[in-house]
């Protein structure tokens, strides 16, 4: 190697090691957050001196309350009774089997606070989702001029998930999955192998449906596959 091209070289290599690094780009953290609490809602049925039946209205009380609680079936209640009362198992049966018609299990527990005399208490736990403080422009969305998210950024998407999801308890921890039926996978697969293989619905056969014969479908642009002429929802 020629000395007039290694100077060059050894002055690069010594300008590089001098060279300060650039900032890292840290990852994208939103910082904004769905709050998921655990509370439990109350209602205390009242029934007559000396009686195990609710009345009529006190029933119907029940019933808007168990609505307002959002529950469900092989959801799970909770009922505690006054101390010393004659009646509390009879009440208690009488509030089980109103509840049961609902699909929803009763089960009795020691009472948080005195329940008054001829009340029951009957308790409900719920998950509540509670969106971020939003909207949020602590930070102008002119500066700083740092290739950072805003402020505001996260906001829109954790507010309508926060609106939108059906249970707020599915943010926490996953529902368990229910046995998978085999049947259907295994009928198809074995109607593969002996080729007899279902037939599509009239009005939706391709290029790869039985009977298309590889041919592409009339009018779609550059002889390929139509597609179905618009977008597809996946769900």
């Amino acid at each position: 190697m020629k000395r007039g091209h290694l100077v060059p070289m050894l002055l690069a290599t010594a300008l590089a090691g001098c060279a300060q690094p650039g900032p890292e780009i840290a990852p994208v953290d939103t910082g904004k957050q769905i709050t998921v609490e655990r509370v439990r809602v109350q209602y205390s049925p009242a029934f007559a001196p000396g009686a195990a039946e609710l009345p009529v209205a006190e029933t119907r009380r029940v019933e808007s309350f168990l609505d307002q609680a959002h529950l469900r079936p092989n959801d799970r209640a909770y009922v505690a009774t006054a101390v010393g009362d004659p009646l509390a198992t009879a009440r208690v049966d009488k509030l089980a089997a109103l509840l049961a018609r609902r699909g929803i299990g009763l089960a009795r527990v020691e009472p948080p606070t005195p329940v008054l005399v001829n009340h029951v208490m009957l308790m409900v736990d719920r998950y509540v989702a509670t969106p971020p403080a939003c909207p949020d422009w602590s930070v102008s969305p002119d500066t700083p001029h740092d290739n950072m998210p805003s402020s505001n950024f996260g906001c829109a998407t954790m507010t309508n998930l926060s609106l939108m999801v059906d249970n707020p308890r599915d943010l926490m921890v996953g529902r368990e999955l229910g046995p998978a039926e085999a049947d259907p996978a295994s009928d198809a697969v074995r109607r593969y192998r002996t080729g007899q293989v279902k037939p599509l619905l009239a009005g939706q056969q391709g290029a790869g449906a039985p009977g298309a014969g590889g041919a592409a479908s009339s009018g779609a642009p550059g002889g390929g596959s139509s597609g179905g002429g618009g977008p597809t929802t996946g769900q």
